[in-house]
């Protein structure tokens, strides 16, 4: 008779529900289960990391929409930039032009306009503040002198106004 040992066979035999084979590369390593363990065969979807179709196309229109709404700002904020150097070139022409009143431009009663560069157009007003006491002898009045500049812009035109007080010759109504 033989001895258990010489009947075992040299390698052992594998069953199919006993071997849950690991993928390694291209390599498959048998491995030994216990008896009344269940095996599932696990879907190669689930192991898978990464991001669904769904998720990818939300995520893009979510940037879309925000890269709109930043860019819109920065145009906003462009436009605004460039009105707000256009009015204070306009301010510093209307100061320019106040200046002028009583050492260039004799100040008296009436109106005048003009252009500077870069399409500003200007206008320049002076009236009498009050009107004085007609017995009143005064040699000098009060004038109130306001100074237009204007531009186009876009669609629609812009404009800024100064006004000052100045003494003048008073103006004697026949």
């Amino acid at each position: 008779m033989q001895s258990p040992i010489e009947t075992a066979p040299a390698r052992p035999v594998w069953s199919a529900a006993s071997v849950l084979v690991r993928r390694i590369g291209q390599c498959a390593m048998p491995a030994r289960l216990l008896p009344g363990t269940i095996v599932q065969e696990r879907s190669s979807r689930t192991d898978e990391a990464g991001f669904t179709l769904v998720e990818v196309i939300v995520a893009l229109a979510m940037l879309s929409v925000g890269l709109s709404i930043l860019f819109g700002m920065i145009s906003s904020g462009l436009g605004r930039t460039g009105t707000a150097e256009r009015t204070a070139e306009a301010a510093s022409l209307a100061q320019s032009l106040l200046a002028d009143v009583g050492t260039e431009l004799a100040v008296g009663v009436g109106a005048r306009s003009g252009e500077f560069p870069h399409g500003f157009r200007w206008q320049l007003i002076m009236r009498p503040y009050h009107q004085s006491r007609e017995g009143a002898e005064r040699r000098i009045e009060l004038y109130l002198v306001s100074a237009q500049v204007g531009w186009d812009e876009g669609a629609g035109q812009r404009s800024f106004e100064l006004s000052t007080l100045r003494l003048g010759p008073r103006v004697t109504r026949p």
